[in-house]
Order: C-alpha cells, then structure tokens, then sequence
C-alpha cells in the first residue's frame, strides 16, 4: 500500500516523539533521566553544556573527602552540573565568611546549613521545589528533620546525616568497678555516680564519675544535655505565642542537672575546675560524657586505645524516649541563578539512598534517611545513633549560639552561688526572648 505525503509526516513524527522517549530513557538526553533510586528529578537547568554551581561546607560535616566522594557519584549521572567545593575547617569562620559571602551576593549556590540554623538563617535559603515538599520530607526522614528544616509548608534544607546525644563510656573503669550494664534511665544512672566516682577525705574529686552538671567551660555539650533534661521532663521549651517558657518542669531538670556539681549532693562528680570533659575522658580519668558520634573520631585520634563503649541515652520515661540531635544539611541561596539544579543535587546527595550511604560509609556519620537508619539500626558502631534519630527533637532557638552561651553562663551563675537556681533560670528566659 502506498502512503500519502500527510501519512508518511505523520508517521515519521510518531516515530521521533517515540525515538526521544526512548532516548530519555536510556538516559542519553541529560538532566531528564530520574535520578537515581529517589525515582525523581527537576531537570538539569543546564541543557547540554555543565551549568558550574558553587558548594560551600565544614569539616564537621565532611570528614575523609566525603562531600567529595559524594559530588563524584553524582556527577556519573548528572553530567548537566560542574560541583566546584570550598572546605572550610572551622565552622565558626565557616559561617562567618558565608554571611559576608551572602551579604555582599558573592555568596555559593549551595552551602550546608546547621540543623539550629533555621530561625535565624531561612531567608537566605530558597524553598524546595516539588516534590519535595513537607509529606516527602515526613515520609523519608525522622520528625526531627520537620522540625528543624521546614516553616509551615516550605522545605529549606535536608539532612546529610543525624547525630545524636548517647553515653559513651569507658569499658575499663565499668569492669573495674563491676558495672556490667550501663544506665538505661537517670535513676539508674544516679545509682552508678557514687560507686563510679572516686574522692578524697577532704571529699575532693579525683575522678569524676560523669561529665553532668558544669558549664560550657569544662563540657562542650553542657547546653544540649540541658536542654534535653528539659523535653525529656516535659517542659515545653517554647509556648504558644512563640516566646520562650522552661516552665516548672524546666526548672526541674535544671536542679537535676546541678546537682552532680554541687558539693553537698550525694552525686556529686563534677565542677568547673576539674578540666576539659573530653581530654579528660581521652586520658582515662572519666567514666562517661553524655556526647555525639562526632566526639568519639576526635576522642580516638586522641587515644586509639582507650576502650570505650556507646549506650542509649538514659531517659526520664523509657515508654517515651526523648533524645537530642545536632548535625548538618545541605541548602540552596536564594541567590543562586541555578536553584533547579542546585536542589537536585542537594536532593541526590540526601535523598538517594545509594548516593547518601557512600557518604556515611566515608564519613562515619549516623543516617538520616528512615530507610539507611533501617539498615544501619543494629551496626555496632552506629547503631545506637540510628535508632536514637528517629525519638529526636530539638526546640526553636532564635540564635542556637547565643542560647548556648546563656545556658552556659545561667549554670555558672548558680554554681558559683551568685543567683538561684529559679532566678537563673528566669534571667535566661528572659534573655533568650530578647534574642
């Protein structure tokens, strides 16, 4: 049969409509292929040639090269994009330079972006696009994650891994003191403080039990375990007019937590003066810290030998646990010409599960996603960190550093005897709001 001029256009049309489905599919035609197994992309923005982002990041979050590894497996399936990656040891100068970087739109496409940054920093960083709106980011990640990247229905950032507050303690001390089970709950561990703790006649320590109780100036993590004390008691941490309120259970947790520093307590195991929680737990004087995955890497390149164990967190009421988290995502600045493409790497490096665990594997960090904290649940070196993310919760800060350093000076304040423990706390609310 002979066909007609309009037949052969339209059949030879057919035909390339089908050529090019064909071609997406294989992934030939760049930027449109899904990526990965996340079943999704936003397109490449950058059409044929690489479309250069710029990636800015800290070591707290990038350990071994991992970013770099990441942004390697990336680039085998998105060619569309050149990832150029500043690093930045500091994190403190890290922040410091993004802001001046911002401030004066010199800033990355793409800059990580901590989990208390959000009240203070959501302006600077564009929303996700569809889909990842506040349903996916429920469905992949623990609840924490709403909290802390999210503002009604907008995302602003996703996580690259989830750390949390554990016990981490020395094995040795535990065997010699018979202690074959570590703390489940605070009661139990109050029981543990007199027979872990050692003192002299003039009732002086000589080695602390636990590093609870003090300031900032000798525990790096004296705010976070405060605050977690706090939700763990029930207090709210904020009301609903959006002002700060501990309430009577926030002033419960505090005199919890003061008294493994004061002198005339029966827990007594901690002040100021004793030194740095961490070097000293390195050394081998100390028996626990209460801190994050992140120490143990410096607390081992300060002693490979030390025998050191991880246990849960003790909680309050082991029917709810409560935990605590701090850690890093990825975010895009609302400056950025390229917001598409920058979001679907941020989404790639996050939300892939191949591409996020070749990130973990080379970081060592705890997962985010629920499907890698499935996998890595019973792993005996992250395991207590990946059940613990998925009961983690954090409260609004309006300036996360600012909070710390008031924390840190409200417990000073009482130790050294200048203020009440309710006049402390009362003072540091009030600062806390005038933030």
């Amino acid at each position: 049969m002979q066909l007609s001029r309009n037949q052969i256009i339209i059949l030879g049309g057919i035909g390339l409509v089908i050529l090019f489905f064909v071609l997406v599919f294989l992934g030939v035609i760049p930027g449109l292929k899904p990526s990965g197994s996340s079943g999704w992309s936003f397109g490449s923005g950058g059409g044929v040639d690489q479309t250069k982002l710029s990636f800015w990041g800290t070591a707290e979050a990038d350990s071994s090269n991992s970013i770099q590894r990441a942004i390697e497996e990336y680039s085998k399936t998105n060619a569309s994009a050149q990832i150029n990656y500043r690093h930045f040891d500091n994190a403190e100068i890290y922040e410091k330079t993004l802001l001046n970087a911002l401030a004066t739109g010199q800033g990355p496409d793409i800059f990580m972006f901590r989990s208390g940054w959000l009240a203070k920093h959501y302006g600077k960083a564009a929303p996700a696009p569809e889909p990842l709106n506040l349903n996916y980011i429920q469905q992949a990640f623990p609840d924490v994650i709403r909290h802390d990247f999210s503002i009604e229905n907008s995302v602003y950032a996703l996580p690259l891994y989830i750390d949390t507050l554990a016990l981490i303690y020395n094995k040795d001390i535990f065997n010699a003191k018979s202690i074959a089970l570590v703390p489940k709950t605070w009661t139990e561990f109050e029981s543990l403080t007199p027979q872990l703790r050692e003192l002299n006649i003039l009732n002086q320590i000589t080695k602390p039990a636990a590093a609870i109780g003090g300031s900032g100036k000798s525990i790096n993590t004296a705010s976070d375990l405060l605050s977690l004390l706090m939700l763990q008691t029930g207090s709210q941490m904020v009301d609903s007019q959006g002002q700060v309120n501990f309430g009577q259970s926030g002033l419960s947790a505090f005199n919890f937590y003061i008294q493994f520093a004061n002198p005339s307590s029966g827990y007594y195991t901690w002040n100021d003066n004793i030194g740095n929680s961490i070097d000293l737990f390195s050394q081998g004087d100390l028996a626990v810290i209460f801190n994050y995955q992140s120490s143990i890497v410096l607390i081992k390149e300060k002693n490979p030998y030390l025998n050191l164990g991880v246990g849960a967190m003790p909680q309050s009421n082991l029917d709810q646990p409560v935990n605590y988290s701090d850690y890093w995502g990825l975010a895009v600045s609302r400056q950025s010409k390229n917001q598409i493409l920058a979001w679907n790497f941020v989404a790639a490096v996050t939300a892939d599960p191949k591409i996020s665990d070749i990130y973990l594997q080379t970081s060592g960090k705890p997962p985010a996603l629920r499907s890698l904290i499935d996998k890595y649940k019973n792993d005996s070196n992250l395991g207590v960190f990946a059940k613990q993310a998925l009961t983690a919760k954090s409260w609004s800060k309006p300036d996360s550093e600012n909070v710390k350093q008031i924390f840190s000076n409200m417990i000073e304040y009482v130790l050294n005897g200048k203020l009440s423990s309710d006049r402390a706390l009362e003072q540091a609310k009030n600062q806390v709001n005038a933030l």
